[in-house]
This record gives C-alpha cells, structure tokens and sequence, in this order.
C-alpha cells in the first residue's frame, strides 16, 4: 500500500471538476479505447438532472446503483461495500474539494461490468459518497472516467439510455472536438473551456462574481452560498440555453472556465476513439 498525494474536487450540488496530480494521473493516460463497433446499453434513472444506473458489477459482485459522471477522473464506490466484495486498500491520497480537503484510500486492478461491456484494472476511491447520498442514499458508487473513457457513447437523456458504441447515422447534432484534460471531455464553449460534466445540474463558472442566488454548494468538505450571473451558452455558434449559470469567485480550476452540465441537452455523445462530442 503506497502514499500518494493528489488533489480531486468533489460535489454533488453543483460542483467543481474532479482532477489529479500527475502520481495518479498516470493510470487515465495509459488507458486504452475500445473503437471496435459495440453495441447495447442500459436504461438510465435521471435523478436532479444526474443520470444513474443499474446494473453495475464490480468484481463480479452485484448488480449495484452507479451514478454516471463523466467528470470524475477515478470511480468510486462506498467503503463498506468495498470491504464487503473484498476490495484492497492499495494507495492513500487527499481529495481537495473547493472547501477543503479530506483523506481517502482506495484500490485498482478491479473489474467492472454494466450491461454488455466490461473494462478490467479499473481504479476505485473508496470515499465521496456522503454527498451523493444527498442525491439519493441508494446510490452506491460513481462510474467515472476510469471506466467511461474506455467506450464511445451516447448519454440519451430524452430516451433515458445510455447506449455504448457508434453514433447512429440519422443522429443530428452539433459536432465539436474535445480536448482530454485529467482524462475529462473538455469543449470550447462562448463561455470559454468547460469540462462537460453530468455530475452537476448547473452551469457553474469560475472565477465570476455573481449576485446572492440562496443556494449553496455542497461538497465533501463542507458546503458555501453560491452566487449567480445571467450566461448564454452557445457552441459552435448554436445557443443550447440561457439562464442563471453559478458563480464561483475562486477559481476552482486554472485551466478551464468552469462545467458544463449534460442536463442542458436532449442528449450527448463522447467518440473518445476520435475525440469528439456531439450535443443534440
């Protein structure tokens, strides 16, 4: 079991990108897609704009509740079902939300399996799932881009589905290439660099001052009143909405604006094989 330090932010209410030092890094880089035609997916819960799953098998053991977030670099999963499937504890690292950091242990080389795919040597953290189950207590972990950077897919949010392998030739929608950045979709938007993020329900932006929305921001450290600015968000000249976006006075992130919620469209599609997205 080794020490590594690293910093992840974590929030479910609206919540900063989840990122690693390069220690950690390492294993999203290394990670191979799977461009081979796939095909088949599962239905999708949508709870508070956050999509969520059944069917979820981690080392054989399941089925179990996943939230899908496309933001988070690691999977996680709670500590006492990690115990219960016989999980390892293998490293040590620090998640560093927007208020404040908290220490977490977690485990690699685990499979996973949901529906007709499956992807092995998958990192787990056995932490943050406090604030998800806020969201809903039956959730039992994250699928995060450990394991989503695997696959092409497509997050249907009108249908409910989430469909593994090619776009169909009849989908339409807006076409942009992502850069990967902590192995997260990052798009340019007229807002700026947003990391595409079905983790939050808001369009959050960093470093705006805002007026008083009286809503707060709840992380794993602690939660804070968050402030709001009017924002249109259009991309590739095609405005997909307009509102009350969060603003976040600190700078979150240094390297891009703030996060893009896929609630925001009928649908999102990832090619990670050729590293583009398709908003519909």
């Amino acid at each position: 079991m080794g020490w590594s330090k690293s910093v992840a932010t974590m929030a479910v209410w609206g919540c900063p990108a989840r990122y690693f030092t390069p220690s950690l890094r390492i294993v999203i880089c290394t990670l191979f897609v799977l461009a081979a035609p796939l095909f088949g997916g599962v239905n999708m819960l949508m709870i508070r704009g956050r999509p969520v799953v059944d069917g979820v098998y981690v080392n054989h053991h399941g089925p179990y509740r996943f939230m899908v977030d496309t933001a988070t670099t690691f999977n996680h999963i709670e500590a006492g079902l990690a115990r219960s499937i016989g999980l390892n504890e293998t490293f040590r690292s620090e998640l560093t939300s927007s208020l404040g950091i908290i220490p977490v242990s977690g485990g690699d080389g685990v499979e996973v399996a949901l529906g007709s795919v499956q992807a092995d040597q998958q990192t787990f953290l056995f932490a943050g799932m406090e604030a998800v189950h806020q969201l809903s207590p039956d959730i039992q972990g994250i699928l995060g881009q450990a394991f989503l950077s695997r696959f092409d897919y497509l997050l249907d949010l009108h249908a409910r589905r989430l469909e593994f392998g090619p776009l169909q030739p009849s989908s339409k929608g807006t076409q942009v290439p992502f850069r990967n950045l902590h192995g997260r979709p990052v798009v340019s938007t007229s807002l700026g660099e947003l990391a595409v993020d079905s983790g939050v329900d808001w369009v959050i932006l960093f470093g705006i001052e805002g007026s008083d929305m009286g809503r707060r921001l709840i992380t794993m450290a602690g939660s804070a009143a968050v402030a709001s600015v009017f924002s249109k968000l259009r991309i590739e000249g095609r405005t997909f909405w307009r509102g009350d976006a969060v603003a976040l006075r600190r700078a979150a992130e240094g390297d891009i604006a703030g996060l893009l919620p896929i609630s925001v469209f009928r649908a999102v599609y990832i090619c990670n094989s050729q590293g583009y997205a398709v908003f519909q």
